[in-house]
């Protein structure tokens, strides 16, 4: 079963409003049901948990439960009674339930309170998390408690219940409360069947037999958006409603590619998310969410071959406002490595630190930076492309940017080719190659026939015979490497953007049909463990956070190509 609410949350396109289960607090790992607003980012300890949730059954006592998720709706069993939770406008909750109950516990910060508004309704404030919120009921019984102490609420909660049929609703705001109706649940769960629906309608087929990881991968695009809401420009796909709560500066180009096809505005949405807020010297921000964006690290410029990618595949993409953001954009963040990330024109640029890669922990990074790894000069050359031939309406620039890509190629390979792959090499030591056998050496297969045929050769070769694809897919460090790790984040386990990566450069070199196994052990892959931040390489077990974007957009990319045929051309 793909919707475990265990490990899938519980939330809506376009809002903040989540329910998913986490820890509980001092609990030794036991976890709960929590009602949450998923701002503030993922450096905050409490991800936005704002109450815990305990279901009762007729007779208002603890009862156990049992959980049914859909896109649509959370189901939850009491015995012979049930629970449902639908999100509707804005940031508003709707529950009905019939023999049971539900309480919500706030379990916040030391100035929780709660109070009555001058209409006399109940307002909870979950001060830490500056969210209020009002329950209301519509049919049954709607109990708030809470105890005053010196200057705040302790023990609040909020029970929404009733021997036979009860429904309520629960209105989530920062200011003042929405003036609109809240409507019924019937309504609001018409409302999101039907835009659920479109919106899956819209998706490109995937491989028969996989619905359910389809309609998955397509939740989880739809349910991990956020509005634009503070420092977040535009509507962003976080990685995930679980930990994950940004919006990363290359996680933002997969999720663009996994919606471009169907939704061209969010796509655009997702490269300008992260672009509006681009340094004056061409940096981007490691991440971006409601509240601030991060320049402590960055990302690598995957952003050039993203648009190629989408250019090939959709060219109506580009329109003229969207090209000339992108022109000016891209060409400031290569300005911005080529400037920034290197003593000279006589040098590769580096990566400062392993988060700088995205690679966060990779072999290639085990004894610090700066590294010159291969895959950054490759995104800059790609990038350079991109905007000499689809971006820029300025011959003369256009050439300028031609050069620099033939200039980056040069130094590519005679900084990092070793005449039998391409290593990582530390900027103090560019004469020794650094250990480990990292799928980062297989990037520059991405150059399609920039690459020498030699040079593509060898990679090739190498790629198969040291046993990087396994049963499941590609493993990011090679399993028969003693940097192998079976869950070590960058050090083996499968990850859905460099399959896709990997994908995309067997692609471009000609080499379809291992371009196709790849494409089917990864599609089988999260059909069977779901949209995994990672994977076991050798299990195909599911690891880390279970609910992430770029895993399922990557999914979807690849099953449309599968079920097409593969029809892909470089």
């Amino acid at each position: 079963m793909l919707f475990d609410i265990d490990h899938v949350p519980f939330s809506r396109k376009g809002r903040f409003l989540t329910i998913s289960a986490m820890r509980i607090p001092g609990g030794e790992g036991e976890r709960a049901l929590y009602l949450r607003r998923v701002s503030g980012g993922d450096e905050r300890p409490s991800l936005g948990r704002l109450c815990r949730l305990e279901f009762l059954d007729a007779d208002g006592r603890a009862a156990a439960a049992r959980f049914e998720l859909s896109p649509e709706q959370l189901v939850v069993r009491t015995g012979d009674g049930s629970v449902r939770f639908v999100i509707g406008e804005g940031e508003r909750l709707h529950i009905r339930g019939k023999k049971a109950g539900v309480r919500f516990h706030l379990e916040g910060s030391r100035y929780d309170y709660v109070y009555r508004t001058p209409d006399g309704e109940h307002c909870l404030v979950a001060a830490g998390e500056n969210v209020k919120f009002i329950p209301r009921a519509r049919l049954g019984d709607l109990a708030v408690s809470g105890k005053w102490e010196r200057d705040r609420s302790t023990e609040v909660s909020f029970t929404l219940s009733g021997k036979r049929v009860f429904e309520g609703n629960v209105d989530f705001f920062r200011t003042v409360p929405p003036a609109e109706e809240p409507g019924s649940f019937e309504e609001a769960l018409a409302a999101v069947t039907a835009e659920f629906a479109a919106w899956h309608r819209s998706i490109p087929a995937g491989v028969p037999g996989q619905d359910e990881a389809h309609r998955l991968a397509a939740y989880l695009l739809w349910g991990n958006t956020v509005p634009a809401e503070g420092a977040l420009t535009r509507p962003a796909i976080y990685m995930s409603k679980n930990g994950m709560i940004n919006i990363w500066s290359w996680d933002n180009a997969f999720s663009a590619l996994g919606v471009a096809a169907f939704d061209g505005n969010l796509a655009f949405d997702q490269f300008a998310a992260v672009f509006d807020h681009q340094d004056a010297s061409g940096l981007l921000p490691d991440y971006v969410n409601d509240r601030e964006a991060l320049f402590a690290f960055t990302k690598p410029p995957v952003h050039g071959w993203a648009v190629s990618c989408m250019m090939r595949d959709n060219p109506a993409f580009l329109t003229p406002e969207r090209r000339a953001y992108l022109r000016d954009s891209i060409g400031r963040q290569v300005s911005y490595w080529l400037t920034h990330g290197r003593a000279g024109e006589e040098v590769l640029p580096s990566y400062f630190h392993g988060n700088d890669s995205g690679w966060d922990n990779a072999s290639f990074f085990a004894e610090g930076g700066p590294v010159l790894s291969p895959d950054l000069p490759v995104f800059l050359i790609l990038a350079c492309e991109v905007l000499a031939n689809l971006l820029e309406d300025d011959g003369e620039k256009a050439a300028r940017w031609s050069r620099i890509a033939d200039e980056l190629q040069s130094l590519l390979i005679d900084t990092l080719w070793t005449g039998e792959t391409f290593t990582a090499r530390l900027s103090a030591d560019p004469e020794r190659s650094l250990p480990g056998e990292s799928l980062i050496q297989f990037m520059p297969l991405l150059l399609g026939s920039r690459l020498p045929a030699t040079m593509s050769r060898h990679l090739i070769s190498r790629l198969v015979d040291r046993g990087f694809i396994t049963d499941w897919g590609p493993a990011t460090e090679s399993p028969h490497s003693a940097f192998f790790e079976v869950d070590g984040y960058w050090r083996g386990p499968i990850w859905a953007p460099t399959t896709y990566l990997l994908w995309d450069g067997l692609q471009r070199q000609g080499e379809r049909e291992l371009a196709r196994q790849v494409a089917q052990k990864f599609c089988a892959l999260v059909s069977e463990s779901g949209m995994a931040e990672n994977f076991d390489a050798r299990s195909g077990r599911g690891l880390r956070d279970r609910a992430f974007a770029w895993t399922s957009a990557v999914y979807l990319l690849l099953a449309h190509t599968l079920r097409a045929g593969n029809p892909v051309k470089s």
